[in-house]
């Protein structure tokens, strides 16, 4: 692995430039490379960042969201589970630069998990490299959407899935397209039900406006 340039490409993917570039080698660090090389895993980052990550998205909800505790933590428990972490690393094509022992490396579909631990070991990184606002800053570009559909649209199961549920034979295709400056993108989902057209969201990232976009297709159905 060329190092230097595999963590410069990180940088740019998360949009953070660390002042100390060990930290993010050592978020990238899977268990498996450090058993093999003898280097620190990225577990006690991981550690770390679950805890920043939970207080990010808490701060954010008692702030931004008018709603009861028991409400708070279910919408907190969603927005912290594996599912959007890991899809989060997905999104931003973060898991090929994830630094694997050989066994590990032959496997061709990293687990939920894994990418999970990636996600919550990158913010822990950043947060010991640039405080508390630059992780925020992390958080909100490749998770926050989520929260911003959510203060929209009301708290809902993952309309995506329910989506699916409803329509278990049916074709599902989202398209999306993004615009705006790199640092303020606009994306814009379109959702087609067996090639027509069912619903159209827009989000600061690609999960919220297909998630946007699958709530609109719902309310449609529900309509008919």
């Amino acid at each position: 692995m060329k190092k230097q340039f595999e963590l410069s490409k990180v940088e740019q993917i998360i949009g953070y430039k660390f002042k100390n570039s060990k930290l993010l080698l050592k978020a990238l660090t899977h268990s498996s490379y450090s058993n093999e090389h003898r280097v620190e895993s990225n577990e006690r980052l991981e550690f770390l960042g679950d805890a920043v990550i939970e207080f990010i998205i808490t701060e954010r909800l008692y702030l931004e969201f008018g709603k009861k505790e028991g409400d708070l933590s279910k919408i907190r428990a969603t927005v912290v589970s594996e599912k959007p972490l890991a899809e989060a690393i997905d999104r931003l094509g973060l898991d090929k630069y994830l630094l694997r022992g050989v066994g590990e490396s032959k496997n061709t579909n990293t687990s939920k998990a894994v990418k999970c631990d990636m996600f919550e070991a990158i913010a822990g990184a950043i947060y010991l490299d640039g405080g508390m606002e630059k992780t925020k800053e992390f958080f909100n570009m490749a998770v926050g959407g989520i929260l911003d559909n959510i203060k929209v649209h009301g708290y809902t199961e993952d309309p995506k899935t329910k989506l699916q549920e409803m329509l278990k034979q049916a074709k599902i295709v989202y398209q999306t397209s993004k615009s705006g400056a790199d640092h303020a993108p606009i994306y814009k989902t379109n959702v087609f039900i067996n090639d027509v057209k069912m619903g159209s969201g827009t989000g600061t990232n690609k999960r919220a406006s297909e998630e946007v976009a699958a709530s609109a297709a719902i309310n449609k159905l529900e309509q008919i």
